[in-house]
């Protein structure tokens, strides 16, 4: 239908993803760095083995700054042999599938044990959802859920303030999430399988300030909803595997009070 993706195969990180209209739908920072070294601010991060200090890697694994290898098909490989990577001993395979449809994109994470011992990790789709101004963002589907650190969510979840960070790990987030973005009518419903939590985050303008690889100003231009395992890690026995996906599906919103995907 004429939508595009681009993929970099340093991280098997999806880095834009524009509809047949011509809309670019992912956040990318004008300073993200794609060098092979350093993470890429924005797009689509695999956070693999470990989501973002929940142990002993560095933050967010090692996935995202991997080089992976493109199999064809949107389909791209990662084998890790033993301690490849110091603090995971583990072998395994990671498969990354990426679709495009009609004002979709769908991104499947499969991992498979290619060892003798159980593992677990923890991880996400680290998707940067592009908007206009993330003051103006809501994050509806999220009512009434347990949030990591305590309490549950109460209502939409916005970004108003501005100034403060907002991070907020939703355990056991069964349904699909709704990213309506009131300044220019756009929409994305997000909807996952296999991950059972979502996280919600953007910068804010205090911390968004220090950040080398964040334009001025640009912590306003995106919205993070990810398909995440933060609450309880997975466990991957020897000689299964286990897949997450997340699909991405974009629209417009008429009015405030409702939203339709077009």
């Amino acid at each position: 239908d004429g939508s595009t993706a681009t993929v970099a195969l340093h991280g098997a990180h999806v880095v834009s993803w524009a509809t047949a209209d011509g809309v670019e739908r992912l956040f990318l920072s004008a300073r993200a760095t794609i060098d092979g070294g350093t993470a890429i601010r924005g797009g689509i991060p695999v956070c693999f083995p470990q989501f973002a200090g929940l142990g002993p890697l560095p933050k967010h694994g090692f996935a995202r700054t991997a080089t992976w290898e493109h199999r064809g098909a949107g389909v791209f490989a990662l084998l890790v042999a033993p301690d490849t990577w110091p603090g995971w001993p583990n072998e395994c395979e990671l498969l990354l599938n990426i679709g495009l449809g009609p004002s979709t994109l769908s991104v499947s994470l499969t991992v498979c044990n290619r060892g003798i011992t159980a593992f677990e990790f923890t991880g996400a789709l680290h998707s940067y959802l592009s908007c206009d101004d993330v003051t103006r963002v809501r994050v509806s589907g999220l009512d009434g859920r347990t949030i990591q650190r305590g309490g549950e969510v109460d209502g939409d979840i916005t970004f108003a303030d501005g100034q403060a960070d907002v991070d907020v790990s939703v355990l056991r987030a069964t349904g699909p999430v709704t990213v309506i973005s009131g300044s220019d009518s756009r929409l994305m419903l997000c909807a996952q399988t296999g991950f059972a939590d979502v996280v919600v985050w953007n910068i804010g303008e205090t911390l968004g300030a220090g950040m080398n690889d964040l334009g001025a100003g640009e912590w306003k231009s995106y919205v993070c909803v990810e398909a995440a395992a933060v609450g309880t890690p997975i466990t991957v026995e020897p000689g299964t595997s286990w897949n997450g996906s997340q699909v991405l599906v974009a629209g417009v919103c008429r009015t405030r009070a409702t939203a339709s995907i077009e």
